[in-house]
């Protein structure tokens, strides 16, 4: 039995991995591991002793894929590089409730060690994202009195032209040559 349940939780692990793989980037890969650190499966049907045995398995495959969706969350978290200040304090916050919220199913369920290294886990994160996030630039409205080309904004806010393209990729344009008169950009 024990061989089978360890082959089980490293098959979650390896999924979590994969999942983490295939994304994009470090941003992709926390947004589809937030989902599957929080997945609770629909409860199942059923009052008799087959369907509460059924449930007890369920809730522990459930825990067994959160727990690895957690420990992932936390490599692809350390690989990501926020762009600004709030960028970063928006993901720690992000990813800290995730692991807030699986800490506490395992402390309710009676397993204070993995609760234990929830909570560690948790404290890297946030002390990670906080360092890494606190010389970073701060998002900030530019307002304009008219629509203004990217180019020449970027020279207006950093007298460099090389930020046109993070200027247009905050503001959304629907042409680079019409900036809208409000967005958001990097403060410097």
């Amino acid at each position: 039995m024990s061989t089978q349940s360890d082959a089980f939780a490293s098959a979650g692990v390896a999924l979590c991995n994969a999942v983490a793989e295939s994304a994009s980037d470090p941003a992709d890969a926390i947004r589809l591991l937030l989902i599957l650190a929080g997945w609770v499966p629909v409860p199942v049907p059923g009052f008799g002793p087959l369907a509460q045995k059924a449930q007890t398995a369920q809730d522990a495959i459930a825990d067994n894929l959160r727990c690895a969706a957690c420990a992932a969350l936390a490599v692809a978290t350390q690989a990501y590089q926020p762009v600004s200040y709030q960028d970063a304090l928006a993901t720690r916050d992000a990813v800290c409730a995730a692991l807030d919220a699986q800490a506490t199913r395992t402390a309710d369920a009676g397993r204070d060690a993995t609760y234990q290294a929830l909570r560690s886990l948790r404290t890297a994160v946030a002390m990670d994202l906080a360092v890494r996030g606190a010389n970073l630039a701060w998002l900030v409205d530019v307002r304009t009195t008219a629509p203004m080309p990217s180019l020449t904004e970027a020279w207006t806010l950093y007298q460099d032209t090389t930020r046109e393209p993070q200027l247009v990729g905050s503001a959304l344009p629907a042409h680079p040559l019409f900036l809208p008169v409000s967005f958001p950009t990097l403060s410097q």
